[in-house]
């Protein structure tokens, strides 16, 4: 019994602990494209080159942020389609 309680009290753990870890990257890539826009603005107002740089920072910001989404959606998805093989698997 205390063994059963314990063993969901982990998984329990280990959940919250992966939320933490996915909110983590969808915010990294959220302050990756405000880091990048504001690095574009800034050399715009040093070099005069007004919009230019802040959109090409905004575009280097989404795209890098776009593949780290990609990323984490894949690797949602196999750890969601693991997780759904081995309760059929433990089900038969």
């Amino acid at each position: 019994m205390d063994d059963d309680s314990a063993t969901r009290r982990r998984k329990r753990n280990s959940g919250i602990a992966q939320a933490y870890r996915d909110s983590h990257e969808v915010m990294s890539a959220a302050i990756g494209i405000a880091v990048l826009s504001g690095v574009g603005y800034w050399l715009d107002s040093k070099l005069g080159w007004k919009p230019l740089l802040t959109i090409c920072g905004l575009l280097l910001g989404i795209i890098s942020a776009g593949l780290s989404i990609h990323r984490l959606l894949a690797r949602l998805d196999r750890e969601s389609r693991r997780d759904s093989t081995s309760m059929k698997a433990r089900d038969e």
